[in-house]
């Protein structure tokens, strides 16, 4: 570990790996500092029981516009992401008989108008159909880069919705695809998601501008490991188990950061630039002062209840064949009531032979009181739906791991306020992930996208 370096990157989720990966790749001496003792920050494997695997995000994740972010930053720094394309989500209308419709990849907005169509006995009428063509049209002709910045990231869909269409059954369609998207009900959607979070999600799933896709054996090996793996072949280093613990800040410009390693000795290493790669619960604690840009953000975060909850269930046997994701929603409301996937069906790796892995989840609600009444019988509720979509369920579980988190991946898609990738306050200050803006895709790959923003920035910034 040197006393110098040009830049220095704090955490090593998939943001700071591809922005450190960046910065090597452009002859900057680079050091990248991850507490834990793997990379991968959020990322992490959830190791729920022998031959099994799971995660706390989903095993497959957006394969974003252009290909998407870590898939250019791979080709760009010749990290070696190898990667498997997996099925399309389909929905699943509790209660009406109706079989699960698997979401087709539409090329014009006839065809998704025409899918809608599919969804429901009653055929739009001629003016209806015209105005969903006409919305679609519009979302589909906006920038992808323009649907995550300003002014559409942070404007509510609810505020905006009339530039789209007066048409209840075209917004009302709308906040089914947004609640089903981000596993939440339409009236949340609707309030609290952002005009870019909808139409991504809109473009993203349904009118196939992005793919989702797998890595094998998982997310740390197969995706984040490679960037670090590049950064280091151009000579950037990686220090695993050394906690930062402050950004040093003097005269109002970053100066580096003190680490404890993992011996436990205290060093201050210095550098000129500073890229901070965490989350809005952790930024506070590395900063004597959090600087003004920052703290807005961090307290819409805190203020927005976003909670779900997730569970693995293993299979002594299968109980079905569907490879896709399966959206469950409320026939009379058009929210989310589950996303259901056989991981093991769409990624074999997942489960042993003979075996299979089930995973479920669901964001609770934002009022309290209704999260609470909820929560008391979700358990229940959710062994109710898979066992209604895969019949055989409840005979085959042997056992179920629960796990409970804040998504960050559905905080992409609010109005609120995000950290700016360069700090106003502070020279020489960067940020990158989840909660940091512009992005230009969704989950995993809109984190990515801000690792590849904020290198190639500081690239530029520095002659490279």
């Amino acid at each position: 570990m040197k006393s110098q370096y040009d830049v220095i990157v704090v955490g090593a989720g998939i943001g700071g790996v591809i922005c450190g990966a960046y910065t090597a790749a452009g002859g900057l001496s680079t050091a990248l500092f991850e507490k834990a003792a793997v990379v991968g920050g959020r990322i992490q494997v959830d190791k729920t029981s022998p031959g099994f695997t799971g995660h706390e995000h989903w095993v497959a994740f957006g394969q974003g516009w252009g290909g998407g972010a870590w898939y250019r930053a791979a080709r760009e720094v010749d990290a070696d992401v190898r990667f498997y394309e997996v099925p399309e989500p389909c929905l699943y209308y509790r209660g009406t008989g109706m079989k699960r419709q698997i979401a087709p990849r539409c090329a014009s907005a006839s065809a998704l108008t025409s899918y809608y169509e599919s969804l429901f006995p009653t055929p739009l009428s001629p003016s209806t159909r015209k105005a969903f063509i006409k919305a679609f049209n519009y979302a589909a002709l906006i920038p992808h880069e323009e649907l995550w910045r300003e002014p559409l990231s942070c404007t509510p869909f609810f505020d905006w919705k009339e530039k789209l269409s007066d048409d209840p059954t075209v917004i009302g369609f709308l906040a089914t695809i947004a609640a089903n998207s981000t596993q939440c009900n339409t009236d949340e959607a609707m309030q609290h998601l952002s005009v870019g979070g909808l139409l991504g999600a809109l473009r993203f799933w349904w009118m196939s501008e992005a793919h989702c896709v797998a890595f094998k054996p998982n997310l740390v090996d197969g995706l984040v490991r490679p960037f670090t793996d590049a950064m280091a072949r151009d000579g950037g280093e990686l220090f695993l188990g050394t906690e930062v613990l402050e950004v040093i800040v003097e005269n109002d410009r970053a100066k580096g950061v003190v680490v404890k390693t993992a011996a436990g000795d205290r060093r201050e290493i210095r550098a000129g630039k500073v890229v901070v790669n965490a989350n809005f619960t952790q930024i506070p604690s590395l900063f004597r002062t959090v600087p003004p840009e920052v703290q807005p953000a961090i307290d819409a975060y805190t203020a927005l209840p976003l909670h779900d909850l997730t569970v693995y269930a293993e299979l002594d046997r299968p109980v079905t064949a569907e490879p896709h994701p399966v959206s469950v929603a409320d026939p009379k409301t058009g929210g989310n009531l589950l996303m259901i996937w056989s991981l093991s069906n769409a990624f074999s790796w997942n489960a042993p032979e003979g075996k299979q892995l089930i995973f479920a989840t669901r964001v609770l609600p934002f009022d309290k009181a209704e999260r609470e009444r909820v929560s008391g019988t979700l358990k229940e509720e959710i062994d109710d739906i898979i066992d209604e979509v895969f019949p055989g369920y409840r005979g085959a579980v042997v056992t179920k791991n629960y796990a409970s988190h804040f998504p960050l991946w559905q905080y992409q898609h609010t109005w609120y306020k995000k950290i700016p990738y360069r700090s106003t306050s502070v020279k020489d200050l960067f940020f990158v992930g989840d909660c940091v803006e512009p992005q230009q895709s969704m989950t995993v790959d809109a984190a990515a996208s801000t690792g590849v923003f904020t290198g190639k920035a500081i690239r530029r910034l520095e002659g490279r």
